[in-house]
């Protein structure tokens, strides 16, 4: 078995946030839809509350076509749409739900929430979400979260937060009524108020505008306001975000309600695409907002991202060729990286081999049927070539690291960086579980980590627990290898937009 201390050694430049990701998260895919509903598990139009009070949170197929929730217990979670303020104000462990054959069982824990009626029509058992304070959205617009206790999922300190992952989450929105405002559009007695957001470079791909991450210019935001009063909404308007990534729509009647979107430009470079992340789509998949304008409506932010097909990876096949072997004895066009590897600072063939023993590499002996699990350990190109050309799947951890020594090598020689995003939203497993935005280096880490012995990941055949996760990693380092998937821009694109009534000429 490899050192693992060894290993956290070379990871040393990469974000401490990464070493808190585990395996288990990737092992289950969280399927299923939740929603909210009113005490007797009825949808409530256009998800539009009278109280808070009114509001339960409910989970599970809808109707016979409909995917459920895996089995468990769940956290669960008021905030603004953004998803940056906290709203319930009890305990963690106070906001706990049972799922049971797929669909909401009900409340759990030593200080429960109420619980609705049983919903006839499916035989789910909803909870009622309050206690939790106003939203700071002046549209009346909150977002219940469904929050699976995996092993990433911990509450915080003060008992309240709870740190989890996207990928174990399902969100929905849902409004609350403003006090009407009763006036004649256009009158004295309805003065004007405004819509205002802000639209900024979601670099990473986490849906909320981090330390560095800047405004986006020349965005169009389409608002489509209804006056107080009207059933008819009025033709949309489309305002451009400033220099600062900011836009306003000012002056808009007091009691219009309206809906904000943001039209997605295209990309101006070539093979490049523009990727709305903020806010999350609903259950509707709508992706933008909508209230009632009674006051100043702010916080009507959008994240997006540009991406472009990646590039750089080498596959298995490269470097078990003789154009491989040259770059693992002379360096390579690039040279070695060995900022990020402190512990194997030499160069050449002998410094390659030395740096993948570093790693939880693992073989396998002749007759695979007996599953005899070995550590890497070649000499000589001739044995790194064998060892790699002879992978496959039947053991998904030798498979696993063949792909893993395949990025390792790409990043050591300067083809890849561990800190590229890349989109993988697209890169399942045959059990259902999907990657989002998430960088190299994090894949390389926990596939390192899974490799371990003792996690049990040095033989994963079919049906061992960390077979699937180890998959999941394998596809996803495959894909890097081959230029399968999208790689995030650091920076914004330039934008453009097509102009229908030219092409219309």
């Amino acid at each position: 078995m490899r050192s693992y201390r060894t290993w956290v050694v070379v990871v040393t430049v990469l974000a401490a946030a990464v070493l808190t990701i585990v395996i288990g998260t990737l092992a289950a895919g969280f399927f299923g839809a939740i929603y909210t509903t009113t005490v007797d598990g009825t949808a409530v139009n256009q998800n539009l509350y009278d109280a808070k009070s009114d509001v339960y949170i409910n989970g599970g197929p809808q109707n016979t076509n409909a995917q459920g929730l895996p089995a468990g217990t769940y956290y669960f979670q008021v905030t603004d749409p953004s998803g940056a303020h906290l709203l319930s104000t009890d305990a963690a462990v106070c906001r706990q739900v049972l799922v049971v054959g797929d669909r909401l069982a009900g409340p759990t824990g030593p200080c429960p929430h109420a619980p609705a009626s049983t919903n006839d029509a499916n035989g789910s058992l909803g909870v009622q979400l309050i206690p939790f304070n106003d939203t700071p959205n002046a549209g009346g617009e909150y977002k219940v979260w469904l929050i699976r206790q995996a092993t990433t999922t911990s509450v915080a300190t003060d008992g309240i937060h709870i740190n989890f992952l996207n990928s174990n989450a399902k969100t929905d929105n849902f409004k609350i009524r403003n006090v009407v405002v009763v006036c004649t559009p256009g009158q004295p007695d309805c003065p004007n108020v405004s819509l205002r957001g802000h639209k900024f470079y979601d670099a990473n791909g986490n849906g909320i505008q981090d330390n560095g991450e800047v405004g986006v210019a020349g965005i169009r935001i389409q608002i489509t306001l209804t006056l107080q009063g009207d059933q008819t909404p009025q033709a949309p308007v489309i305002v451009t975000t400033d220099s600062n990534g900011d836009w306003i729509l000012d002056p808009v009647p007091a009691g219009a309600s309206y809906v904000v979107q943001e039209i997605v430009p295209t990309a101006c470079q070539q093979n490049a695409t523009w990727v709305e992340t903020a806010p999350q789509p609903d259950n509707q998949n709508f992706q933008g907002y909508s209230g009632t304008a009674n006051i100043a409506v702010s916080g009507l932010d959008f994240g997006d991202l540009c991406e472009s097909p990646g590039t750089g990876g080498l596959t298995l096949g490269f470097w078990s060729n003789r154009n491989g072997q040259s770059v693992m004895t002379t360096g390579g066009p690039n040279g070695v990286d060995t900022s990020a590897y402190v512990a194997t600072l030499q160069t050449g063939l002998s410094g390659d081999l030395l740096f993948l023993s570093n790693l939880n590499l693992k073989g396998e002996a002749a007759s695979k049927r007996s599953i005899i699990t070995t550590e890497f350990n070649p000499t000589s190109y001739s044995d790194f070539r064998t060892w790699i050309l002879s992978a496959d799947a039947y053991n998904m951890s030798y498979m696993l690291s063949a792909q893993l020594a395949a990025t390792s090598l790409d990043v050591r020689h300067r083809y890849l960086s561990d800190s590229q995003v890349v989109d993988a939203r697209n890169v399942c497993n045959t059990a259902g579980s999907c990657l989002g935005f998430i960088t190299i280096g994090e894949v390389r880490v926990l596939a390192n980590q899974s490799l371990d012995v003792l996690n049990g990941g040095n033989t994963t055949i079919s049906g061992d627990p960390h077979r699937d996760s180890q998959e999941l990693m394998k596809n996803f380092l495959d894909a890097v290898n081959n230029n399968q998937v999208p790689f995030v821009h650091s920076s914004p694109c330039d934008v453009c937009y097509i102009d229908i009534t030219l092409l219309q000429q």
